[in-house]
């Protein structure tokens, strides 16, 4: 009897311990976060020439359909998804032009694919390396996206990126404030992957630190640009909005969304 009664106690006792375990990570922002994918989305890219002679041409005709690179970007709103300005510009580093397959004076075009479905560039930050895409099929998000304002010596951010589709979430301390073209970065001890560029970077309360922008392979630092002008991007695009007159695009979407 006596060993039936403690069965039923440890039993209790480790239900409760569960229970806890399942309401604290509940209550974990940045688990919320990453629960949800943080966000992320996969972008597939065609990178081209401009101006392509007749063999490339005819080799577009047989592979055209075909990524030859990926990036990835994460939702910011319905329809909308922000990733870092120089994925959709075809300003590529030396070191991607040559993996490509290009030289370093050849003007590319880039068109980029989330989920099968052809993104459009509506509104820039070339200074930040930001850029926001208009795109069909993303999924809604929980909750609105909340930035950081400031970020402290040595604390911690996670990097969730999913380049061609594969989620994968680094963690590293932050290391300051990094000057890069004369324009303010932040960098972190964290090492980049082919494919990072554009990933959102969050803190461990899972507000948004900044966006992905490059790495530092000689100090070994991944380079960020700042919640700040992410969230700049987003308050200009959504004044534009409000100053613009209706499309018969928007109309439409409107309608669609009250049925």
């Amino acid at each position: 009897m006596k060993r039936g009664i403690c069965v039923l106690v440890l039993a209790a006792l480790v239900s409760h311990a569960l229970a806890a375990s399942e309401a604290g990570a509940a209550e974990d922002p940045l688990s919320a976060v990453l629960k949800r994918g943080g966000r992320a989305v996969s972008l597939d890219l065609k990178v081209r020439k401009k101006k392509p002679d007749s063999l490339q041409r005819f080799l577009e005709l047989l592979d055209g359909s075909v990524p030859n690179a990926y990036a990835t970007g994460f939702v910011v709103g319905d329809g909308l998804v922000m990733t870092a300005y120089h994925v959709v510009s075809g300003g590529l580093s030396p070191q991607k032009r040559n993996m490509l397959g290009f030289s370093r004076d050849e003007q590319l075009k880039v068109e980029a694919y989330v989920n099968g479905c052809e993104a459009t560039v509506i509104k820039i930050d070339p200074e930040a390396d930001l850029a926001l895409l208009r795109v069909c099929g993303t999924k809604k998000q929980v909750g609105a996206l909340a930035f950081q304002p400031d970020t402290a010596p040595d604390e911690m951010l996670h990097v969730v990126a999913r380049p061609n589709g594969g989620q994968s979430v680094r963690r590293g301390a932050f290391s300051g404030p990094y000057t890069y073209r004369g324009q303010q970065y932040l960098s972190a001890k964290i090492e980049g992957r082919d494919g990072f560029s554009g990933s959102p970077v969050y803190n461990d309360r899972g507000e948004l630190v900044g966006v992905f922008s490059g790495y530092d392979s000689t100090r070994k630092v991944a380079l960020i640009s700042p919640a700040a002008r992410a969230q700049k991007l987003l308050e200009d695009y959504a004044s534009g909005l409000r100053a613009a007159p209706p499309t018969p695009h928007d109309a439409e979407a409107q309608d669609e969304r009250r049925r």
